[in-house]
């Protein structure tokens, strides 16, 4: 599973990383800006990413509906200790969901063993649908 954490305080990358890690994932990928996240999914598809709203630069706010629309079938959650009330209406079709800091472990457990699940099955219906096309051609 490819994980893309998002966020330019250091430390909370690594706790992620490493919880990311302890689930027994790897493909585990970081950025430290807006821009360097967005580089980020042009070069491989993720199936998780955790997003900063403050960031120095862009937002990441102002990258959300961008990173949706690169990655539509990833799990997009805002990971942030500023949350206004905006942000939470404005989200809608962008984020999957919104996680406050400092991060609750189990719940950052649940997102990530979640999201797994969710890109297992989606590669078992794109494995049936490859299937299907073979067969048609023969």
């Amino acid at each position: 599973m490819n994980t893309l954490i998002v966020d330019d305080d250091q430390s909370l990358i690594q706790f992620l990383s490493q919880a990311v890690g302890a689930r027994g994932h790897q493909g585990i990928y970081t950025a430290t800006s807006a821009e360097v996240a967005l580089s980020e999914v042009i070069l491989r598809d993720y199936h998780l990413i955790t997003l900063d709203i403050q960031m120095p630069g862009a937002s990441g706010l102002e990258i959300l509906p961008l990173m949706r629309n690169m990655c539509p079938h990833a799990i997009i959650a805002i990971i942030s200790g500023h949350i206004p009330d905006k942000v939470v209406d404005g989200m809608a079709g962008c984020a999957d969901v919104l996680l406050d800091k400092p991060v609750v472990l189990a719940d950052f457990f649940e997102l990530v063993d979640l999201a797994y699940q969710i890109s297992i099955h989606l590669e078992k219906v794109r494995r049936m649908g490859r299937a299907h096309l073979q067969v048609r051609e023969v």
